[in-house]
């Protein structure tokens, strides 16, 4: 997380950490299974989104920004190796019980943000709620599924 740090408050050591575990990390990994696939003729892959990027409530720049990047790596490769036969669809999930803390390390993120999240947050998911969405896409049953945005946010997003 970036505790919610907006841009004038993002230093790069920062910014490189959450790029470095959110986009180059995901792109590493892609890029060393995307051989394999294509030599299988199949495969599917789920990127781990964020509400953060759909919009821009809900987190600060950097992670915002860097789960916004998790988007357009997963459009773009679906739109690259779908005719292989690949599927690349990304997981949007909102809250979520984890071990992640979001601290509020900006005041002016926690004026700002503070009160939007606090109306408009769902009950946070669990892991196997999570899990849920994943497989589906993953599976045979999402077999028609490529470049999608799976929001799993308890219809946070909706609002």
């Amino acid at each position: 997380m970036d505790n919610f740090a907006p841009i004038h408050e993002v230093d790069d050591e920062l910014w490189e950490r959450v790029f470095r575990i959110n986009v180059t990390s995901l792109m590493r990994l892609t890029r060393a299974v995307v051989p394999l696939m294509l030599e299988a003729g199949f495969g599917s892959v789920v990127n781990a989104a964020s509400e953060a990027g759909l919009r821009g409530s809900t987190a600060g720049a950097a992670y915002t920004a860097s789960k916004h990047a998790v988007v357009g790596l997963t459009k773009n490769s679906a739109v690259m190796y779908g005719p292989k036969g690949l599927r690349f669809n990304a997981v949007a999930p909102g809250p979520t019980i984890t071990n992640i803390v979001a601290n509020w390390g900006s005041q002016l993120a926690a004026e700002r943000l503070g009160p939007l999240i606090q109306a408009t947050v769902p009950t946070p998911a669990t892991a196997a709620q999570l899990a849920a969405s994943i497989t589906f896409l993953l599976s045979d049953d999402g077999i028609n599924v490529n470049g999608a945005f799976l929001a799993s946010d308890g219809g946070w997003s909706a609002l």
